[in-house]
């Protein structure tokens, strides 16, 4: 009962408070009053929330000196704000701007809060520096940094299922999006997540024959790649996204995926015709005639072609087998072996 009455000494106080010309007391007054700036477009969303003070008569609007006064006698005539270079004035402009961080995935869901002030022109984008830029000028493209950025779920409260990717294991993962703010690693769909930031996808075979690739973005991952001309995994840096399928994140995975390759590019292929290869070169060379059994000689052309290509007649049939043409018989001073071979008994030899 106490509390009550002191409620009501309290209202009866600020019923009793004084207010300006054009203006009238209300304990529980809009917290989106009309204004100057903004009678023309009245605000769209308003929070709940009694505002108790002096507010303005109906039919008068707030001025920028907190007097009220006829829409009509806001100096509309005073000058607006001073834009910059590849900028405009808006009395009601967007929330939600584009930018170099999210211009590669504009904001799908913004709020119709009107924005008065300078806003970039068409075609121009807001840079981190506040300078109105073509999206090619921006200091770094939006999809590698958005790629690169952390899960950010903005400051509203709605409960909207989207996807991220994760550059640490190259995958992109659901997380829940607030509805408002947040940056541009923000996906609708997997697809479109790894559509813009994913890893190119190859065959196993395929992928350990391709360069290493740092990919778009800036980031620094200690990776593994096959290299197909040393037959090993090695090293390298990558950027967090984009790249190629030639790249594991472990010694282990780089050579379970790629051994046996390394041990194919150990064979050479002695079933397959001759190549002369792309280039027009003057290099004689050796292959493996697999109907002939033999090798024989042809011109490389210096890159391209199978690795049935062979420097010296020896390597060739070392390694693909076969009778070297013009090999000398073995000469064996043994008269015993000898004789056996040639078909007489071999005579006991008592030691």
């Amino acid at each position: 009962m106490k509390f009550f009455v002191f409620l009501a000494l309290v209202a009866g106080a600020f019923a009793l408070q004084e207010c300006p010309e054009n203006s009238h007391y209300e304990s529980c007054g809009t917290a989106c009053p009309l204004t100057c700036k903004n009678y023309q477009n009245p605000p769209k969303f308003c929070v709940l929330m009694c505002n108790p003070g002096c507010h303005c008569d109906p039919g008068y609007v707030k001025s920028d000196d907190g007097s009220c006064v006829l829409p009509e006698e806001c100096s509309s005539n005073a000058p607006e704000q001073v834009c910059g270079e590849n900028e405009r004035y808006n009395r009601c402009g967007t929330a939600c701007p584009l930018t170099c961080d999210n211009y590669d995935n504009p904001p799908k869901f913004c709020n119709f809060m009107c924005k008065i002030g300078c806003e970039c022109e068409d075609g121009y984008v807001r840079s981190n520096d506040g300078r109105c830029v073509r999206p090619e000028h921006c200091p770094q493209r939006a999809v590698e940094k958005n790629c690169e950025d952390k899960p950010d779920s903005g400051v509203c409260m709605a409960y909207m299922p989207m996807f991220y990717y994760d550059a640490e294991t190259q995958t992109c993962r659901k997380f829940i999006y607030g509805g408002c703010q947040g940056n541009g690693n923000r996906y609708a769909s997997e697809e479109e997540c790894m559509k813009q930031c994913g890893v190119e996808s190859q065959s196993s075979s395929d992928a350990c024959d391709l360069p290493a690739e740092t990919g778009r973005c800036f980031g620094y991952f200690q990776r593994y790649y096959f290299d197909k001309e040393d037959k090993q995994c090695k090293k390298f840096v990558f950027g967090g996204c984009g790249g190629n399928a030639n790249n594991f994140k472990t010694l282990e995975e780089c050579q379970g995926t790629c051994g046996d390759r390394a041990a194919a590019l150990d064979r050479p292929d002695c079933d397959k015709a001759a190549e002369t290869g792309v280039c027009r070169a003057f290099i004689p060379r050796f292959y493996y005639d697999q109907v002939a059994g033999m090798c024989k000689s042809f011109i490389y052309g210096g890159c391209g072609g199978n690795r049935n290509n062979f420097e010296t007649e020896e390597e060739c049939y070392n390694k693909c087998g076969g009778i070297l043409k013009n090999a000398k018989p073995c000469v064996n001073t043994n008269s015993a072996v000898s004789s056996i071979h040639q078909g007489a008994p071999a005579e006991k030899t008592i030691i």
